[in-house]
C-alpha cells in the first residue's frame, strides 16, 4: 500500500467529503484525483487517498457495509483545511498511542516506534522483553485488567488515540465518556494469515511510515507464499485435528478459520475443513473422536510451565487415549507460555506455517528450527 505525496487542493476537498462514510469505499463512486487502497489480503480496513489526506475506514465484522470507525488522517506539519472542521481528524504522526492489545503494539515495536506506545493492557501476561522492561522504568503503564479500564491513569496520559479490541456489545461507557479518540481494531477477525499481519499498514499510516510498513509486510507476504507453494504438489496431506476438551465441550477452529488455512497451507487434510464457520465452535468429545480418531496429527496449544507429557495430557482426559495421534506420538504442542504465541505469531504467520510443514512434511524444510511448534516428546 503505497501512497502519494503532495498537497491537497482545497479546491477537491468539499467533492471529497460529499461521499458518505459508506459509499466512499465503493470503487464506482471515486472522484478524479481519489485513489482507494485497498489491502491484498485484509478485509477488516480501506484507506481512500488523495493528496496529503487519508481516510481511514475500519469496516465492522458484524455488520456487512457499515463501519465500526472512520478517520481522517492530516499530517500535523500542514494547517487544517476548513473542509475537516467537521470531520474526525487524526493529526499524523500520532505521538501518544495506549495499544490494548500485542497485536497493535507488536507491530509498533517492529516499526521502530516503542517510544510513542504509553498505555498497555494486562500487563501480567506480557512476555515481549522490550514492553516489560518499558513497565518497570515507567516509560509505559498498565490502563486495563481483566476488562476492567483504570480510567483516571488512562486519562492522565492525554493519548491521541486508544487502539482497542470491538466487541459486538459495544464500547465500553468509561471509554466513551473519556472523550478520548478510540481506533477500532477487528484484526482478530481476519481468517487469512496474511490479513492479519497486514494490519501494520494501519499502524503504518498512523505514525507516518508507510513505506517501512509496506516493506515488513512484503515481506512477511513473500516468506509466506513461497512456503506455501512448497506444499502444492505434495503427494500426501495427513489428516490434522485440533485443541482438546474443557468444561465437557471442545472448541475446534471452525472450517473457514484461520488455524484452517494454516493446516490447508502447511499441506494438511483439516477434518473440519467442510464446515463453514470462521470461529470456533462447540463439540462434544464423543463427536470429536468418531471425526478424529484415525487422524494423523493433533495440535495442542496451551500454557504450562513444566515439561508437558502423555501422561499429563491422558491424566486429564483418558479418552484421548483413544485417538491414533495420541498412540503414534504425533501431537503438536505449542507453550504458549513459553513462546509468546498470542503476542508475536500475528505478525510472523510464515514462521508459524513453517513450524507445520517441518513436522507435516520436513523433507521440504529439512533445517528449519522450531518457533511455536514441535512434536510433543
Amino acid at each position: 500500500m503505497t501512497y502519494k505525496n503532495g498537497l491537497l487542493p482545497i479546491l477537491f476537498l468539499s467533492i471529497f467529503f460529499s461521499f458518505s462514510c459508506k459509499s466512499s469505499f465503493q470503487e464506482n463512486k471515486i472522484s478524479a484525483g481519489e485513489e482507494l487502497k485497498l489491502p491484498d489480503y485484509a478485509i477488516g480496513f480501506s484507506v481512500l487517498c488523495k493528496g496529503n489526506l487519508r481516510q481511514l475506514s475500519i469496516h465492522s465484522p458484524w455488520n456487512n457495509g457499515s463501519n465500526l470507525n472512520v478517520y481522517y488522517l492530516w499530517p500535523d506539519s500542514l494547517p487544517i483545511p476548513d473542509s475537516l472542521r467537521l470531520e474526525t481528524v487524526i493529526l499524523t504522526p500520532v505521538r501518544n498511542i495506549v495499544a490494548l492489545s500485542a497485536t497493535q503494539w507488536g507491530p509498533l515495536l517492529k516499526l521502530g516506534m516503542d517510544s510513542i506506545i504509553k498505555g498497555v493492557s494486562e500487563s501480567r501476561f506480557i512476555q515481549n522483553e522490550t514492553i516489560k522492561n518499558m513497565l518497570k522504568s515507567g516509560a509505559l503503564i498498565d490502563v486495563a485488567a481483566d476488562g476492567v479500564y483504570k480510567m483516571e491513569q488512562l486519562v492522565k496520559l492525554e493519548p491521541d488515540l486508544v487502539l482497542y479490541s470491538p466487541d459486538p456489545m459495544g464500547i465500553s461507557s468509561s471509554l466513551q465518556r473519556s472523550g478520548i479518540k478510540l481506533l477500532a481494531w477487528p484484526d482478530y477477525f481476519e481468517t487469512n494469515p496474511l490479513g492479519r499481519a497486514e494490519w501494520i499498514k494501519v499502524l503504518g499510516l498512523l505514525v507516518q511510515k508507510e513505506v517501512k510498513a509496506n516493506q515488513i509486510f512484503d515481506s512477511i507476504a513473500l516468506s509466506y507464499n513461497h512456503l506455501k507453494a512448497l506444499t502444492k504438489t505434495v503427494a500426501e496431506k495427513p489428516q490434522i485435528f485440533a485443541d482438546k476438551a474443557f468444561a465437557g465441550q471442545w472448541y475446534v477452529p471452525g472450517g473457514k478459520s484461520y488455524m484452517a488455512e494454516i493446516f490447508k497451507d502447511a499441506g494438511a487434510n483439516y477434518v473440519f475443513s467442510d464446515n463453514n464457520e470462521h470461529a470456533s465452535f462447540p463439540l462434544d468429545i464423543e463427536t470429536i473422536l468418531a471425526k478424529s480418531k484415525n487422524a494423523d496429527y493433533w495440535r495442542i496449544a496451551q500454557a504450562t510451565d513444566f515439561e508437558y507429557s502423555y501422561e499429563d495430557l491422558a491424566r486429564e482426559n483418558e479418552l484421548y487415549r483413544a485417538f491414533e495421534a495420541f498412540k503414534n506420538k504425533r501431537i503438536i504442542f505449542c507453550n504458549t507460555a513459553k513462546t509468546a504465541y498470542f503476542e508475536q505469531s500475528p505478525m510472523e504467520p510464515h514462521l508459524l506455517l513453517a513450524d507445520f510443514i517441518a513436522i507435516l512434511h520436513p523433507e521440504l524444510l529439512p533445517d528449519h528450527i522450531p518457533v511455536y511448534h514441535t512434536i510433543l516428546r
